[in-house]
């Protein structure tokens, strides 16, 4: 089980939601969509992501928020890949922080382009 995070924005055409589905890619951040393992914490997405996981599954989240959030949130990716799986690859460590880095700039994108808040959803 996991915590799938999709980013939803204004105009999104049918091949950028399709782009999302990447097979439970843990670096897939650029395209919107953001993977964690449902098994144990701190969950990384739960902080950036407080509003959806308050209001149980979706939230308007203002990129300026995200960004605020970022460096706390790529502490806990840290801290919660070396807690869990132990022997951590700094390789693969830093491609995460990267998925959650490319997902913010992203958001801020997309907020810049259609005047609005992504929408950020979350399936777990």
């Amino acid at each position: 089980m996991g915590i799938d995070i999709y980013a939803r924005w204004k105009n999104q055409t049918p091949k950028q939601v399709q782009a999302q589905f990447t097979g439970f890619s843990a670096v897939h951040g650029h395209f919107g969509y953001l993977r964690e393992a449902y098994r144990g914490d701190p969950y990384a997405t739960h902080y950036l992501f407080q509003e959806v996981f308050a209001k149980k599954g979706e939230a308007k989240i203002p990129a300026e928020v995200l960004r605020q959030r970022l460096p706390r949130t790529l502490e806990l990716v840290e801290i919660r890949e070396k807690r869990l799986y132990k022997e951590v690859r700094k390789k693969q460590l830093d491609r995460i922080k990267k998925s959650f880095i490319d997902f913010v700039k992203l958001c801020e994108q997309k907020e810049k382009e259609t005047k609005e808040p992504c929408t950020i959803v979350a399936s777990y």
